[in-house]
């Protein structure tokens, strides 16, 4: 089941974005930033919930150039949590009128979170060269991927 985030879900999420498998996919963020984005007008954070445990979370952000997905998190890896949770979070951007295109940035090398995004109509828009700031590791290309039902692109 897919809900907005409250206050009471921040462990989650920065156990999610904390756990060391991510450390080089996503960022670190403090307990200020992400209560400010749960309670944001620009942003919305959303949570997954199965089998009555709290299993993921999405951070959308409205930019000027659509609707970004700033970071997305399962607890557990691997086991189909993920692909249940990104297509209602696509439906919920679509349905809560949220500006479109959906647009997120992913390490270029990370060729499993690409060919997820792929699975859900994600395309390749743009390389940003050496703007992926790993905690543990070298610094990376960034790959932006666009989400466009109205084949609108994100252009730099």
């Amino acid at each position: 089941m897919l809900r907005l985030a409250d206050p009471a879900d921040i462990p989650l999420i920065q156990s999610i974005l904390n756990a060391p498998e991510n450390w080089d996919k996503l960022e670190a963020y403090s307990e200020d930033t992400i209560y400010a984005a749960i309670a944001g007008a620009q942003s919305k954070v959303l949570i997954w919930d199965e089998n009555a445990e709290r299993c993921g979370f999405c951070w959308l952000t409205q930019t000027a150039k659509g609707t970004k997905v700033e970071e997305f998190g399962v607890k557990i890896q691997g086991h189909g949590v993920g692909g249940r949770f990104f297509g209602p979070v696509l439906d919920a951007v679509t349905r809560d009128g949220l500006p479109l295109p959906i647009w997120l940035a992913v390490a270029a090398d990370n060729s499993g979170a690409i060919r997820f995004y792929k699975r859900f109509g994600f395309v390749h828009s743009t390389l940003r060269k050496s703007v992926w700031h790993r905690r543990k590791g070298p610094i990376a290309d960034a790959l932006i991927m666009v989400y466009a039902p109205d084949d609108t692109r994100v252009h730099d």
